[in-house]
């Protein structure tokens, strides 16, 4: 029983490895993935582009959330402001400072509800140094206000926000599985080449054919230019992706089924896209400017109210007013307005008829990219077999002494290419199915 406790042990022990150390390389790759994040202008600018759509949807929308501040009771006063004045019988002068609290986009009005407030620095024998005036509430809001419009516009903007902020974090991640798939390739190649490069000199210092010396002399020296070209493109991807390229490539093939569970069928299309959903938000808002393509020929007056309590006589006080400018004579300024507004309506379905048939196109393209790629893997598949049972006959007559060793390396050189082939296509299959989950989040 001792031994069966103790292969359970080193079982448990392996396990417990491979976890800790999976767990390590995941925080590797997202430590790079967010450290590429941080430095990628595109995702930054989306991600302040999202932010900015929300906030605009939010003002437009969330209007019970107050504006609080607190100014002087009329800024365009400077006398209301505070004041110190020299001389005999100066000194800081009384001023007013008002909170306020302001609701906008209710209905298209604008609410403030304001306190004044009245700082004293040398008051008088019967007065304080600090009083609080009479409450107002001020109302103000245009006859035609396009809230509807402007919402539908802003919920277009941020759909399109969001869709461009995930965008450059799909992007990002595919940079760099991409980078972690080339780094891999590219070591195995550069191992490879240098051992066809050793394999050609030592073939070329016991030749003494002339026409078999010329083709080795012509094999080192492609094999030389190969490991210039391999050395040149490792310098180019991170270092650190090189330097851990096996455990990265490892985490990412582990990761692969989780990132592409939602992928559905071959074939399969979206209902929609977030461009296809923000157009028909940016259409309806269009269809709505039509509806009152008239605006640019009319006043648009403001209606604003006033309400002031008057504490000491008890007496509630009210004012309304209007205000407005009439165009009579222009230069085809208000033609234009008007026709622009009934033109975009037509613009935006145009739009949208667009962009359902680039959807319906491109879904169909991503996918035939994604069968060409699985039947280039099919026949590699196919041809790495068929170079597996070639090498096993020759590693087979060199254990009989039919075959030379440089045969045999080479035979085991071309095994490893069928190899790298068929890693190369699958991991361009993986990143085609990246591409194609895009349509589908």
């Amino acid at each position: 029983m001792r031994p069966i406790r103790r292969v359970i042990a080193c079982l448990a022990a392996c396990a417990a490895l491979f976890t800790v150390s999976t767990t390590a390389f995941a925080a590797e790759f997202e430590s790079l993935l967010a450290e590429r994040l941080s430095e990628n202008v595109s995702y930054r600018q989306a991600a302040l582009s999202l932010r900015q759509a929300e906030l605009r949807v939010a003002q437009l929308d969330e209007f019970f959330v107050p504006y609080a501040s607190i100014g002087f009771a009329d800024a365009t006063r400077p006398q209301n402001g505070i004041t110190y004045v020299g001389g005999e019988g100066g000194g800081l002068q009384n001023f007013q400072i008002q909170p306020a609290v302001r609701f906008e986009n209710v209905l298209g009005a604008s609410i403030s509800l304001g306190l004044p407030m009245t700082v004293r620095p040398s008051p008088g024998e019967e007065q304080d140094a600090f009083s609080v005036g009479d409450p107002t509430l001020s109302v103000s809001r245009r006859i035609f206000e396009e809230t509807e419009a402007s919402l539908l516009s802003a919920r277009a903007a941020l759909v399109r926000a969001r869709d461009a902020e995930r965008g450059a974090y799909a992007d990002a991640r595919i940079q760099l599985v991409s980078e972690v798939f080339e780094a891999r390739l590219a070591l195995r190649t550069l191992v490879d080449t240098r051992t066809r490069l050793e394999n050609a000199k030592k073939l070329l210092a016991v030749s003494r054919d002339e026409t078999a010396a010329r083709n080795l002399t012509r094999q080192i020296l492609s094999a030389e230019r190969a490991v210039v070209q391999a050395e040149r493109s490792l310098r180019s991807i991170d270092s650190r992706v090189v330097s851990n390229a096996d455990a990265l490539h490892a985490e990412v093939i582990a990761r692969f089924d989780d990132w592409t569970r939602s992928l559905p069928t071959a074939e399969a299309k979206p209902d929609s896209s977030a461009t296809i959903e923000a157009q028909r938000l940016s259409l309806a808002a269009a269809e709505a400017r039509k509806s009152v393509s008239f605006l640019p020929y009319v006043p648009n007056p403001t209606l604003s109210a006033n309400l002031s309590y008057d504490r000491d006589q008890n007496r509630l006080d009210w004012r309304l007013g209007l205000q407005f400018s009439v165009t009579i004579l222009d230069r085809g300024e208000r033609a234009v307005a008007s026709l622009e507004r009934r033109e975009n309506a037509t613009i935006e379905r145009l739009r949208l008829d667009a962009a359902l048939e680039s959807l319906d196109r491109s879904v169909t393209t991503a996918w035939e990219d994604l069968t060409i790629l699985e039947l280039d893997r099919e026949i590699h598949r196919i041809d790495l077999e068929a170079q597996r049972e070639t090498t096993k006959t020759t590693q087979e007559l060199f254990g009989h002494g039919f075959v030379t060793n440089e045969a045999l390396t080479a035979s085991e050189l071309a095994l490893s290419a069928a190899e790298l082939q068929l890693e190369r296509t699958e991991n361009n299959y993986r990143i085609q199915q990246l591409r194609v989950l895009r349509f589908f989040d």
